[in-house]
C-alpha cells in the first residue's frame, strides 16, 4: 500500500462528514489530483496494466 494514498484517503474520510458535498468533491479533487502525479501513482498503474503486484516507495 501507498501511504501517501493511505493518509489522503483517511483525511477526505475525516473531512466527509464536515463539508457541504460541493466542498467535499473539490477537496476531494484536489486530493486526487495531488496525489496524481506521485512515483506510486506511476507505479501502481504500471503494476496494474502488467498484472503485478505494486512496488510502492511511498514518493
Amino acid at each position: 500500500y501507498s501511504i501517501p494514498s493511505i493518509m489522503a484517503a483517511k483525511e477526505m474520510v475525516g473531512r466527509a462528514l464536515e463539508l457541504p458535498t460541493t466542498e467535499g468533491v473539490k477537496f476531494e479533487r484536489r486530493l486526487f489530483q495531488g496525489l496524481f502525479g506521485t512515483e506510486d501513482q506511476k507505479e501502481g498503474m504500471s503494476a496494474f496494466v502488467e498484472k503485478r503486484a505494486a512496488d510502492f516507495k511511498d514518493k
